[in-house]
């Protein structure tokens, strides 16, 4: 078994790069949700809205495809196999492939194809290469795991890159209730297609020794399917939504406003992200579950929409309809 050959490997790393574990720890936080909860956004409200909207579609497919990899494969995480490894972190899903790795790979990569100048391509794919090797030192990767994610992260980009601009154009087309029809199917497809893999592997148990060593986990849970399935859901339909009543929001104005508009932006999407947790943390089951999609989508709402129309209000913000020929 691969693992059993990569487990020593992983030790000698940790043991050579003992002193290291808080450059790895600072480094993996670039691939953290709540780092691109901070990202993605600044881009949309303060950069450009568009290129904002692609990134933030490129980081839920990935998410999405790789909370379905993670469910089929079942791989276990090496702290998972062996004591001799100190996980710098700690993970109830599974781990392959990675999803620092391949979510990095697609945001990070997909952001450098946004920006398009070889300075940033270097230095987002510098961070791209770290992210993964962070992973492995931190003992919560294989090196299989962080090479599958970064494989797959790297199709991700190639297939959006190659569809992205005629898919774009055709949905322009489309009335707003065929938008958020088309949405609110993706959102189910998103948490359908793990929920039938767990279905299907309703006799299998976490092995014993897995939880001996990593306490109780449970990486069949649905919790990742449901997160991003709400943010796809809140995002898409909320830009659909403005993009109907009064068009896109221009990022790129002001000077002073973006900072503002970042600020007032980042404040309501920790109140909902943090708030919202608090208040949606018992365990009801299905009742869970449905709170959780519905908390993500309200996130995804502010984003797209709620926040443009709070900073056209406040006069720090401008919205005006779309003109087709800016999608890329």
């Amino acid at each position: 078994m691969i693992h059993q050959f990569e487990l020593p490997i992983i030790e000698t790393l940790q043991s050579w790069g003992a002193s290291m574990q808080p450059f790895w720890k600072a480094v993996t936080i670039l691939g953290d949700e709540t780092f691109y909860l901070l990202f993605m956004p600044l881009v949309y409200w303060c950069v450009n809205t568009l290129a904002g909207l692609r990134i933030g579609i490129m980081l839920l497919l990935s998410a999405s495809t790789n909370s379905f990899f993670k469910i089929i494969f079942k791989s276990p995480r090496p702290y998972w196999l062996s004591d001799k490894i100190k996980p710098g972190a700690f993970h109830d899903s599974f781990g392959l492939p990675s999803g620092h790795a391949q979510n990095s790979a697609a945001v990070w990569g997909w952001t450098a194809k946004e920006n398009d100048k070889t300075v940033a391509t270097w230095i987002l794919s510098i961070m791209i290469f770290l992210i993964g090797l962070s992973r492995i030192f931190l003992g919560v990767h294989f090196i299989s795991d962080v090479l599958l994610g970064w494989a797959i992260g790297a199709v991700s980009v190639s297939l959006f890159a190659h569809y992205s601009k005629n898919i774009g154009r055709n949905l322009l087309k489309l009335s707003l209730s065929k938008k958020l029809l088309l949405t609110a199917l993706g959102a189910l497809l998103m948490i359908l297609l793990p929920a039938l893999v767990k279905l299907i592997s309703n006799a299998w148990q976490v092995p014993a020794e897995w939880v001996a060593l990593a306490g109780e986990i449970d990486p069949m849970n649905l919790k990742g399917a449901l997160t991003t399935a709400g943010v796809w859901f809140g995002m898409l339909a909320g830009f659909s939504i403005l993009l109907h009543q009064k068009g896109v929001l221009q990022s790129h104005l002001g000077s002073w406003q973006k900072l503002v508009r970042f600020l007032i932006g980042i404040v309501g999407v920790f109140a909902l992200y943090a708030g919202l947790g608090k208040l949606f943390q018992m365990e009801m089951g299905l009742l869970s579950m449905v709170l959780r999609f519905i908390r993500y989508s309200l996130i995804g709402f502010w984003v797209s929409w709620w926040s443009p129309l709070l900073f056209q209000k406040f006069g720090i913000g401008q919205i005006e309809p779309h003109q087709p020929e800016q999608v890329k």
